[in-house]
């Protein structure tokens, strides 16, 4: 997928390229498009030699790695790692290779993380469930609040300082299939807010045509004691699930999203109010479900998975 700022994207070039066919010079569609006369011929030279599917981006991995170790060696360190469960370390002992080879191998087969492989057939443990609305993850995150004027992000840690004051609960809805996000900021985390939160969360998912069957959340005492929220699910229709105790990965998709809304959104850039970080997490979460590619589906944006 071309980057967000790129000038041409696989529409545009089949019009560049229409461009010089109908009779135009290669630098006069050049100026038009605002490209280099160099990247015209490139798009007009891979449209004659493969068509359409030449105006596709190509991965910009080299087509040999001279210095990768040989195949046979790469399927050995994976079923060591498999059978024994050993670390890079280990590993490296026992073959005679650097661990940051090994520890590089485990990365790209995707074995480098014990936690997200399964305890006894050391397989990888992801799910994914096959249509929006199959399950929706639900959480809270706590952030304080920023004070007026900025925090210390703004004017450094000392007394003078303002501190923060009180705190914004981030109750985040994540569905599954698509990673499409739904977020409210709200006073507190109490059963009645996070029932008023799940009744909005399904009606912003059914207004774009999706029906949430399953809601999966973990033990905390406003999803599990609530009886306003039971009910809430329960005149909704929708299955409740609850987390394994202590595995937070079973809700791997919601943490993984307010982790993304940290870096992204709350701790991307000094903010010199509450009011003002607040005002930009709906611009936000719409690049996110919109615009942003997403790691997790091949690319894709949430969006387009509804």
């Amino acid at each position: 997928m071309a980057h967000r700022n790129a000038r041409l994207t696989p529409v545009t070039r089949l019009e560049l390229v229409h461009e010089v066919e109908a009779g135009w010079s290669q630098a006069e569609v050049a100026r038009r498009f605002r490209v280099s006369r160099a990247t015209v011929a490139k798009w007009v030279r891979r449209y004659r030699d493969l068509g359409g599917p030449g105006l596709e981006d190509r991965s910009s991995a080299p087509h040999d790695h001279p210095r990768r170790i040989a195949a046979q060696l790469e399927r050995t360190i994976c079923a060591v790692r498999r059978g024994q469960g050993f670390g890079p370390h280990r590993i490296a002992w026992a073959l005679g290779l650097a661990r940051s080879t090994v520890y590089a191998v485990l990365r790209r087969c995707g074995l480098n993380r014990l936690d997200q492989l399964h305890r006894v057939s050391r397989q990888t443990v992801r799910y994914e469930h096959p249509a929006p609305g199959d399950l929706l993850h639900l959480d809270v995150k706590k952030l304080g609040r920023i004070p007026d004027g900025g925090g210390h992000r703004v004017h450094g840690r000392s007394r003078a300082t303002p501190h923060t004051r009180g705190l914004d609960y981030l109750h985040v809805a994540v569905d599954d299939h698509s990673r499409y996000a739904y977020v409210e900021a709200l006073r507190d985390e109490r059963g009645p807010s996070t029932a008023a939160f799940l009744e909005r969360a399904l009606g912003h998912f059914r207004a774009r045509g999706v029906r949430v069957r399953r809601v999966l959340t973990d033990n905390a005492k406003n999803y599990t004691s609530a009886r306003v929220f039971l009910q809430t699910a329960e005149a909704s229709q929708v299955r409740l699930l609850r987390t394994r105790p202590y595995r937070p990965q079973t809700n791997g998709k919601a943490e993984r999203f307010i982790r993304i809304l940290q870096d992204e959104w709350a701790y991307a850039r000094p903010y010199r109010s509450n009011a003002e970080r607040l005002h930009e997490l709906p611009r936000w979460l719409h690049r996110y479900n919109a615009r942003r590619p997403h790691g997790g589906i091949d690319g894709a944006v949430p969006a387009s998975r509804l």
